[in-house]
């Protein structure tokens, strides 16, 4: 089977590369200065996207969109599709602030409640000797802020992440990204409160097993409802394969 670079699901394109591939590309563009907006999406963002086409069309803007859980891979292979790897934000971050330590990238931490943005950039920098923490900020603040804005793109950054959540954080980098058009975007949901340590990830046989999305249920059973999109997804995903090609 023909390996496709770009995997179609459910209207969404995803990236078709390994974590390893992917981190040889975006060496590339940071070398290049070539700006870049990342999306990593999940499940629940792709059927978000397809009840909300001004989101899609946002995602549609990025250079790349990642399979930022299971979900994704699994409807990729039934759609006969497949996905070579689940690439998640949290760890495509962490690879990305080890590079930025290594080439002397400037980087800005913004989202999350307040203090978990200065925690996990306090952290990132005793893991990542050398990193360059330009700013932080948290998520609580208007859209279009102004003093923000002019924050960040005074700080001068080489790559931004912003944990605020779909789908504010892609309409934050869309609105930002052509102020500092070298600089590399990535949306990152929850990553900061795991960065920091404020939220325990799951255990490695469980994140090998494909359990996070379980794991994290069990820590926070208020997500009962969100998960429920996965079976949804998973239903249309069934439906789409089953139409004729």
């Amino acid at each position: 089977m023909t390996v496709m670079e770009r995997v179609n699901v459910l209207g969404m394109a995803f990236d078709n590369h390994t974590m390893a591939e992917f981190m040889t590309i975006l060496g590339k563009r940071m070398r290049q200065e070539q700006g870049t907006f990342i999306v990593t999406a999940n499940p629940e963002i792709v059927m978000y996207a397809r009840e909300h086409p001004e989101y899609q069309r946002l995602v549609d803007e990025a250079d790349f969109v990642t399979a930022d859980g299971i979900g994704v891979v699994k409807g990729a292979q039934i759609l006969g599709t497949p996905i070579k790897e689940r690439v998640t934000g949290f760890d495509l971050m962490v690879n990305l602030l080890q590079l930025a330590a290594q080439q002397g990238y400037r980087v800005y931490l913004i989202g999350a409640k307040p203090g978990i943005a200065d925690a996990a950039a306090k952290k990132a920098a005793q893991e990542f000797p050398g990193l360059q923490i330009v700013g932080t900020h948290d998520g609580y603040f208007e859209l279009g802020d102004t003093q923000v804005d002019q924050a960040i793109i005074a700080a001068k950054p080489d790559m931004v992440f912003a944990a605020m959540g779909y789908p504010r954080q892609e309409q934050f980098i869309a609105a930002l990204r052509n102020h500092l058009p070298d600089a590399l975007f990535m949306g990152v949901g929850g990553s900061f409160d795991v960065l920091s340590g404020t939220v325990k990830r799951a255990p490695v046989f469980m994140q090998k097993a494909h359990l996070e999305w379980f794991y994290r249920l069990l820590k926070e059973p208020t997500r009962f409802k969100r998960m429920l999109i996965l079976p949804k997804f998973l239903r249309v995903v069934h439906q789409e394969a089953k139409k004729p090609k």
